[in-house]
């Protein structure tokens, strides 16, 4: 009975995630710009190793894209 006990407090933990959510402060315009200044740092940290790229290649690689962008519309629209 006592290991049961142990290895559903074992099984509980494991089964907690470990990461919790960055929360900004109510009302704080700034803690939202945080937020998202933080969500793109992260975001540019997870194309820089899919891609196995350093951080300095990604905001190039983010340059060009939108370049691109600004050059070609994402669709076109046929006036008849």
């Amino acid at each position: 009975m006592l290991i049961e006990c142990i290895m559903a407090g074992v099984l509980d933990h494991l089964a907690k995630p470990k990461k919790q959510a960055i929360q900004a402060h109510p009302g704080s315009r700034s803690g939202s710009k945080d937020l998202i200044a933080m969500e793109l740092d992260a975001a540019k940290e997870i194309l820089a190793e899919v891609f196995g790229i350093t951080p300095e290649e990604v905001e190039e690689m983010i340059r060009r894209r939108s370049e691109e962008r600004m050059l070609w519309p994402e669709g076109f629209r046929l006036d008849e």
